[in-house]
């Protein structure tokens, strides 16, 4: 297919608009009363498989992300990844059988686990400097927003109106971004590194690569016990309704959604610690919230945590990329694949950290978070550079 000369701002928004369905599983949670409600022979527990399913399943195509990208091409992967996301998440609204909802679940996980990196990775392609800076923030931080307020109020007012099944058909609207990004987003160019004559070289990653991984995985770990117990403190202290409760989730990614304006910026600032920044302010706000007596204080500490959490998670996809030599695939799959397991891990996590001190949920698992936030940043601080030159080792040197 020839290419479309398109302008520069066109593009941007064709690889920004990739990230809108980053957190578009999460609609699965705004319809999960009615489903456990529609399957009452079932343990709760699997039903929400329903909402769980797709975060452990994005995590095996993320794991293998770089090695996809020498195979195939980019545009090959989007189409696929695009298509598997609209089947795996419409096709539910017209099955009955639970188990089956289940596995559709997981093939739009496996979808999410392919656009979500890419949704990055391109930006690396075509942007550099500042503008990569500035739309890795706006995409993962705000972009990916503005896509889960859309599915999950979408998701809501479908199933209201209709019945839960038709949640579901929230999902068909990744079909224009797959239709406008086939017609007008261009293969990116390979790049072209030449090889070590008969050496058989590999380009050897730097270990910070797997460092910041594996700090991703207690951070979104860590993450889960504001998003558990919000509300069991609003309501449990008698602080406001449920639907004040809700607000809570609601003011935080508000603060997320900012963010994504300032990333690019922040970053520049404070280049050697925009990262471990991040994830202490997030701790701050877990604290506020711990000790907030009053509902509105709460939202201040929701709104602190929310606005650094959309500057630390853009901060660790650019990090990787930046860590990352020439002539290696892209691993911010890697990110991906730590956001899945922080995910799945933390409410054990948690669970056994409640067990071990006789605690229960509510203000507790905040503290942890708190603590445990705080903790990272300082470890961060210390195994986390600027990429310097030397580090970007290519094949032949």
């Amino acid at each position: 297919m020839a290419k479309r000369a398109i302008s520069r701002n066109f593009l941007k928004f064709l690889v920004v608009i990739l990230a809108f369905q980053d957190v578009a599983a999460g609609v699965a949670g705004s319809i999960m009363a009615d489903i456990i409600k529609a399957y009452p022979q079932y343990d709760p527990t699997i039903v929400m498989l329903v909402a769980t399913f797709p975060g452990l399943m994005q995590i095996f195509p993320a794991l293998f992300y770089g090695k996809l990208t020498k195979i195939f091409k980019k545009r090959t992967l989007l189409f696929t990844g695009l298509s598997l996301f609209v089947i795996g998440g419409v096709l539910p609204a017209f099955i009955d059988s639970l188990p089956l909802i289940i596995a559709m679940r997981g093939i739009l996980g496996l979808g999410a686990g392919i656009t979500i990196p890419l949704s990055v990775d391109i930006i690396t392609d075509f942007f550099d400097g500042r503008e990569r800076d500035f739309l890795i923030g706006f995409g993962t931080s705000t972009v990916a927003c503005i896509g889960a307020i859309f599915f999950q109020l979408g998701g809501g007012i479908l199933a209201d109106s209709f019945g839960w099944h038709y949640g579901f058909l929230s999902y068909l609207f990744p079909l224009f971004i797959l239709a406008i990004t086939f017609l007008y987003l261009p293969e990116p160019e390979k790049k072209v590194v030449p090889e070590a004559s008969g050496s058989g070289n590999k380009v050897k990653l730097p270990k910070a690569i797997y460092w910041v991984c594996l700090g991703q995985v207690i951070y979104s770990a860590l993450i889960f016990g504001y998003v558990t117990n919000i509300s069991v403190v609003i309501q449990g202290d008698k602080l406001g309704t449920a639907t004040e409760a809700g607000m809570a989730i609601s003011i935080f990614t508000t603060g997320t959604f900012f963010a994504g304006f300032l990333f690019g910026k922040i970053k520049h600032k404070i280049p050697n610690y925009y990262l471990p920044g991040a994830i202490m302010v997030t701790g701050l706000g877990m604290a506020f919230c711990y000790f907030s007596p009053t509902l509105i204080m709460i939202y201040v500490g929701s709104i602190i945590g929310g606005f650094a959490m959309g500057i630390g998670l853009p901060g660790v996809f650019a990090k990787v990329s930046e860590l990352t030599p020439a002539g290696a695939p892209p691993n911010v799959g890697l990110v991906v694949v730590g956001q899945g397991l922080g995910g799945i891990l933390g409410p054990f996590a948690f669970q056994l950290i409640q067990t071990l001190f006789n605690q229960g949920i509510g203000r507790f698992p905040l503290a942890v978070s708190a603590i445990g936030l705080i903790g990272l940043a300082l470890v961060w601080a210390l195994i986390i550079r600027v990429p310097k030159r030397d580090v970007e080792v290519t094949i032949g040197q």
